[in-house]
């Protein structure tokens, strides 16, 4: 028998070499792979505690999908008015499972950070939406016959809010003496109840803000607003009783017949647009009944998510995804907060949107807590 060369050998052996330091390398680069490799997104579910008018786009189908398939959330979304979530205690957030806050308002977010020391683990704004004034075309023609009321290309503007709050609301005057036919009554702004309900509140900072200071483009420090604070009182009690919730109040206005149940509405913008998007074909009545009515300057309501720990810092990233952002434009009419030129209001060409909005900024959380508590109870007014 011929026995293998000594070339065949070496060559062989060079082989089985070659092969050994493959494997070896192999495996050692896999399991470094592998200890690189980020594990899988866990499914969480969260408990998030938000204003009421958000409540449809958080049970929107396609944004609940997105939320679950790209971030792995569920959102337990519960309706609770944005003053009334900030200032639950620690304890009760803790008794009741809360991971995150969504009030409407930077204000109410300055009031949590106030009263819990160290604040949310995050805390970023993702929607916003301007307060407005809604009115009918009564109402409208009325006050535009004033000149307390401009109408600029196809947008409405309050001019001179302060003339309306103090000659006019607080000088008690009706609808009949200023000739708006077929309108009756004290010619008041209602709104939701400003205790309760953040769209209702900002309709109140916004006339603190024009009663408080001569700058209507600044807001009052709390010495200022002391001072305002009966007048504030008097406004409230001249509504008389109010809704609860942002979202029940404006469906409410709107079923029960509009300016002929309140002339002038306070509420958030998105609120029609929502509600024009949602009648699809149907949506004439609404548009010829409603008119968007734009003080100037205005209170932009933010809508901050506040995350209580890092699986809820999650959720704000989420809310700031393009798709979900584009979703709450077009068929909830907030505007981003986090992407610039996402608010193209052509999208809505029945609904006269103003692009550009003149805006003024909430008190600071002293003035915004002393507010509140005069809105609860007179007594704390003077």
């Amino acid at each position: 028998m011929r026995l293998p060369s000594i070339r065949f050998l070496i060559g062989l052996g060079t082989v089985i070499v070659v092969l050994v330091v493959g494997v070896v390398l192999y495996t050692t680069l896999g399991k470094q792979q592998d200890d690189n490799t980020p594990a899988a997104t866990p499914d969480t579910t969260l408990t998030c505690l938000g204003g009421s008018e958000k409540s449809e786009l958080m049970g929107d189908a396609d944004v609940k999908k997105l939320l679950k398939d790209k971030y792995h959330l569920t959102i337990n979304f519960q309706s609770l008015g944005s003053y009334d979530q900030v200032q639950l205690s620690t304890d009760e957030l803790n008794s009741r499972k809360v991971d995150c806050l969504w009030p409407s308002s930077a204000s109410a977010q300055a009031v949590f950070e106030a009263q819990h020391k160290g604040g949310a683990v995050r805390a970023e704004n993702v929607l916003q939406s301007p307060e407005v004034i809604y009115a009918g075309p009564k109402g409208t023609d009325a006050l535009m016959a004033k000149q307390l009321v401009q109408k600029r290309g196809e947008q409405y503007y309050i001019v001179d809010m302060k003339k309306l709050l103090l000659e006019y609301i607080a000088g008690k005057k009706t609808w009949e003496s200023i000739g708006a036919v077929g309108l009756n009554g004290p010619i008041t702004v209602s709104s939701t109840d400003p205790a309760r309900s953040n769209s209702g509140f900002t309709l109140a900072q916004l006339e603190l803000n024009i009663l408080a200071t001569d700058d209507v483009f600044s807001a009052p420090n709390l010495d200022q607003a002391k001072k305002a604070l009966p007048k504030m009182r008097e406004l409230y009690d001249a509504q008389g009783l109010q809704a609860r919730s942002s979202d029940s109040g404006f469906q409410q206005w709107l079923t029960q017949g509009a300016e002929l149940k309140a002339p002038l509405y306070a509420g958030y913008e998105n609120q029609l647009i929502q509600q024009v998007v949602a009648a699809g074909a149907n949506s004439a009545q609404i548009l010829n009944n409603v008119r968007v009515l734009y003080p100037e300057p205005t209170i932009y309501s933010d809508h901050p998510i506040l995350a209580l720990n890092a699986n809820a810092s999650r959720f704000i990233d989420a809310m700031k995804d393009s798709e979900i952002q584009t979703l709450a434009w077009k068929k909830y009419g907030f505007r981003s907060a986090t992407q610039v030129g996402l608010n193209d209001i052509a999208v809505f060409k029945d609904i006269k949107l103003a692009d550009q909005i003149r805006t003024t900024a909430p008190p600071a959380a002293d003035v915004t807590l002393a507010l509140l508590d005069c809105m609860k109870d007179a007594k704390k007014c003077q």
